[in-house]
């Protein structure tokens, strides 16, 4: 009698007073997870994905995710830095091959995109139509797939050519990524995420999920205390903040979970601190980020060298001086703002009509005035 009380009593607590499922808490407690059509999952990407390192990149950081949810998820992945899905092919191709000589069935692809010129569309587009499509629809697990749309505003890459020939490489380099999007950047990835799914559909492919990343980042544009701490460096990749967003935008797309307490998950999921971009990438310097390690600035140059890893806060780092944010600084209760992002794109894919630049589309978050905080040197 005790027992049916107890339960009777935990149904009412977390159905009334926390807000969650009952069943997902039976799940999570009992070590099974609920039925899903992701639990192995194989990511294909650039850079984009296989960081932040701080959380095993994007399949590490939605496979903790899974797992708050109760979910029990593997994740693997190919990667190459800076490259796409045409570059990646031959090597998706091997992979996919030998894993399943090794007995090893994927039931969710998913394909990092990004936005791009039309050339660069025209290639992925074909590609994905005769490459990636055959051959995912010749697997006896049949996958869905999944389309990852990054955040990397690309303004400055058509006008490479015309106003920065005389500058170098390097230069161009930190430009082509910025965090600074275009007016019309939110139908531009809106386009190019419906063109390669229509591709897909047509090649015979029927499960085709958008997890529309860039749409979140944009979502969170006016903040002026979150936004800045999504980005890392000056190539635009995202730092552990984004990471945890762009697992609840996957988590969301996927079904994987409703929303219930996502914003606390998030936040337990962040580390207490972690390398963000350098003053001016992304917002204001004061935002609350902590200066990054100096003490190489007059090292030599062969010493310089030795460090190869960006992701090592350590005292010598060949890389700019970037800047560290600790979780303290961030608005309080900031993981509900990250859900409330990562749930944004799912009323763009259910939406009859896409919304448009200019008319409401992205109801962006807003915070209070950050409060003054004491600066301290790393």
């Amino acid at each position: 009698m005790k027992d049916i009380e107890l339960a009777c009593f935990l149904q009412h607590f977390f159905e009334a007073g926390m807000g969650t499922d009952i069943g997902d808490v039976h799940a999570a407690a009992s070590g099974t997870s609920i039925p899903t059509r992701c639990g192995s999952l194989v990511f294909v990407g650039n850079s984009h994905t296989y960081q932040p390192k701080e959380l095993g990149g994007v399949p590490g950081a939605f496979a903790r995710l899974a797992a708050s949810c109760g979910h029990s998820v593997s994740a693997e992945s190919v990667t190459q830095g800076g490259a796409n899905l045409s570059d990646l092919w031959e090597e998706f191709e091997s992979y996919m091959q030998r894993r399943g000589t090794e007995g090893v069935a994927f039931d969710t692809v998913v394909l990092q995109v990004g936005k791009g010129s039309a050339e660069e569309r025209f290639i992925i587009g074909e590609v994905l139509r005769h490459r990636y499509c055959p051959l995912l629809l010749s697997l006896a697990s049949n996958p869905q797939v999944v389309l990852y749309q990054t955040w990397i505003p690309g303004q400055t890459r058509r006008h490479m050519n015309t106003q920065m020939c005389a500058q170098s490489s390097a230069v161009r380099a930190r430009v082509l990524s910025t965090a600074w999007p275009e007016p019309t950047e939110g139908e531009e990835l809106t386009a190019t995420l419906e063109e390669y799914r229509s591709v897909m559909l047509a090649a015979g492919m029927t499960e085709v999920v958008l997890a529309r990343a860039g749409h979140a980042f944009l979502h969170l544009k006016a903040d002026n205390r979150i936004y800045p701490a999504l980005w890392k460096d000056d190539m635009g990749h995202g730092s552990a903040l984004a990471g945890v967003l762009v697992a609840a935008v996957l988590a969301l797309a996927l079904k994987l979970t409703k929303g219930e307490r996502l914003g606390r998950i998030l936040e337990a999921l962040l580390p207490s601190a972690w390398r963000t971009a350098s003053p001016g990438f992304a917002g204001a310097a004061e935002f609350g980020q902590k200066a990054w390690r100096e003490d190489g600035k007059g090292a030599p140059a062969a010493v310089m060298n030795l460090l190869n890893d960006p992701e090592e806060d350590l005292p010598i780092s060949k890389y700019p001086p970037g800047m560290r944010t600790e979780r303290r600084d961030l608005p309080f209760e900031f993981g509900d703002v990250l859900a409330a992002a990562a749930a944004g794109p799912l009323e763009i894919s259910m939406a009859a009509d896409l919304p448009r630049a200019g008319q409401g589309g992205y109801a962006a978050a807003t915070s209070p005035a950050p409060k003054a905080r004491r600066w301290q040197k790393r």
